[in-house]
């Protein structure tokens, strides 16, 4: 039995993490930030500095519990709340991040966090020699935030140096503050922007290449921005009298219309804590979307005048709450348009002190997590003029190697922005490897079989395999060619010199083979969500009894996005049966209203056999 002190509502974004965590654990949200040390350290000092942050700080010894319907924060005392455990890493010395890393990986595979029992952040401490070892402070979303990693880094350090010289350590609690919001006018104001920004948008274009149905998050490796070009970012908007962020912001929004994408929705992690609340640990973050105005040339000060106004809109929105700001725009899917692709930019606090007496410590904040609140989100940190990024994503969305083309391009953007160019030079993609056309369904095109779609990897996008002479590229909606990953439209290059463009879409992934996704109109389907038609087709056919699939629009009292399945007479599944196959690979949000089942008494249509024809 724990001991609850007293307990208080959690706020509407807690409320959102401790949902993700019970429907899902697997992508339930949390990291890790690591201290190591050298130097003779008592094992029982660290365990009762632990102690003394959790005293300190309310939230970060509090659980989440439903009581009577309503979900709390219980606050618990901190010897209960306290997780402390020890474990032995031998390593090199000098060795000890990647040995941490590996630990802390292996770790991920099995964790779970029961935010009911559990306060959300855990001790471990990781011996690698005598005298050398790391403290591991792992956190959860739902009761930490990028803020609260230095504040708990810096009251360890103090109550740590205390305790080696033989001090009592008496911290007083402070107890969770309440998120500071926005004022119900500006609130007013942001959802009226909303209702009519949001009317006509659509999903961003990125690198695609995801796994469907691998619900977790993934982060790539961090890459360094060139110094050199950081260095002349600074030294531009020191100019132009705007933050370097500002001018990273500004960097992105290029490498978004290199994309295709026009005026995009991103969304930045804000931190919202304030004079009163700021000095306490825990959740007082809001996801906070921008609007982008964007130009296929755009000199580097509308570049930056661009980033300057989204971000000053940033500025007056950052406290409307993300869930009032959903939930005031009705009937249009702007969580999923503002949650695609975001950042985070936390940066310590000045005169941040972290010093031990007697002991070298090293601190590394920028670690993996595995926050699910945004799909994508290019991670930030620097000192300058050093910069590291890196990119936390879904891996149903992208893998590894689109995550590093989307940084590769990222680095490309920023040195563009710093050399003063007004176009990108994000790579466009020109060539598909080739590769012999086997045994699948004949593409034709112009009355020529042009290649052949090998469907040997459903539910994901077919291969699209060119016939000897026959070239296939992608393009925009200026019939620019498209970077790596990046869906658009196919043109076909035939032998006899003609260049035809079909009415299909598709990518050239990594790998350089070509990616169908389906017709060209019609993929992304407009509800009060967002259906990516192709996909739920796709995975719609991989039920044993559905011969075919095709997902519409149907429009009433309210538009539904309905499946449309058929098969043969036996063994008719349930529509419930059906949702319940898409679900093993799409998340609920991407699942259509209705499913309709037709019976058909034809005999199967041996698919490898029908004709793609243009």
């Amino acid at each position: 039995m724990t001991t609850i002190l007293h307990d208080r509502p959690a706020d509407a974004g807690q409320y959102a993490l401790w949902a993700e965590a019970t429907i899902d654990p697997s992508i339930s949200g949390g990291g890790y930030f690591v201290a190591t040390f050298r130097g003779v350290l008592d094992e029982h000092h660290l365990e009762a500095a632990a102690r003394a942050v959790l005293e300190r700080h309310e939230p970060l010894r509090s659980v989440l519990r439903l009581v009577r319907g309503q979900l709390r924060q219980c606050v618990l005392p901190a010897l209960e709340a306290c997780s402390f455990e020890r474990a032995t890493i031998p390593c090199e010395d000098g060795s000890e991040s990647a040995a941490v890393r590996e630990w802390c990986k292996q770790r991920e595979q099995d964790k779970r966090w029961d935010l009911a029992t559990e306060a959300p952040i855990r001790f471990q401490l990781l011996t690698h020699a005598p005298n050398r070892c790391s403290m591991v402070f792992e956190a959860h979303h739902a009761g930490f935030d990028g803020r609260s990693k230095f504040i708990v880094a810096r009251d360890f350090s103090n109550y740590l140096g205390k305790l080696r010289i033989g001090h009592q350590v008496n911290p007083t609690p402070l107890a969770a503050p309440s998120t500071p919001v926005a004022t119900e006018a500006v609130t007013a104001e942001a959802i009226e922007f909303w209702r009519t920004a949001i009317d006509k948008r659509m999903p961003l274009t990125l690198p695609e290449g995801g796994r469907l149905g691998q619900r977790s998050i993934a982060a790539s490796p961090t890459i360094e921005l060139e110094p050199s070009a950081v260095a002349a970012l600074r030294a531009i908007a020191q100019n132009l009298q705007v933050s370097t962020f500002t001018m990273l912001f500004a960097a992105l929004t290029r490498q978004m219309t290199a994309y295709d994408n026009i005026d995009p929705v991103l969304s930045v992690a804000s931190d919202v804590s304030d004079e009163h609340t700021g000095h306490v640990a825990g959740l007082q973050t809001n996801v906070v979307p921008v609007s982008i105005e964007t130009s296929r040339q755009m000199a580097t000060e509308k570049s930056v005048a661009s980033a300057r106004r989204a971000l000053t809109h940033l500025a007056r929105y950052r406290r409307v709450p993300f869930v009032d700001l959903v939930s005031g725009v009705p009937g249009r899917p702007l969580a999923r348009l503002s949650t695609e692709l975001g950042l985070s930019f936390p940066r310590p606090p000045a005169q941040l002190d972290l010093e031990i007496p007697g002991l070298r410590s090293e601190w590394e904040f920028f670690t993996p997590n595995t926050n699910a609140a945004l799909a994508r989100t290019l991670q930030i940190r620097a000192h300058w003029p050093q910069c590291r990024v890196r990119l936390d994503y879904r891996q149903d969305l992208m893998g590894a190697a689109e995550a590093e083309i989307f940084l590769a391009d990222f680095r490309t953007a920023v040195t563009d922005l710093a050399s003063d160019r007004e176009t990108s030079l994000v790579s466009s993609t020109s060539k598909v490897r080739p590769r012999a056309a086997g045994a699948g369904t004949p593409y034709i095109c112009a009355g020529v079989r042009a290649g052949t779609l090998c469907n040997d990897d459903a539910p994901h996008p077919p291969r699209l395999m060119p016939s000897d002479g026959v070239r296939f590229t992608v393009r925009g909606r200026s019939e620019q060619l498209l970077p790596c990953c990046i869906a658009g439209t196919i043109w076909v290059h035939l032998a006899d010199g003609r260049e035809v463009c079909t009415d299909d879409c598709g990518y050239v992934a990594a790998d350089g083979e070509m990616r169908h996704l389906g017709p060209r109109e019609g993929r992304w389907i407009r509800t009060r969500s967002l259906i990516d038609a192709s996909a739920v087709a796709r995975v719609a056919r991989t039920h044993t009894w559905v011969r075919e699939a095709e997902v519409q629009l149907v429009r009433g009292r309210t538009d539904t996005a309905v499946l449309s399945v058929s098969g043969p007479t036996r063994n008719v599944p349930s529509a419930r049966e059906i949702r319940a196959h898409l679900r093993t690979f799409l998340h609920a949000s991407d699942l259509p209203g209705r499913i309709k089942i037709t019976c058909t008494d034809t005999l199967p249509t041996n698919k490898d056999d029908n004709e793609r024809t243009l």
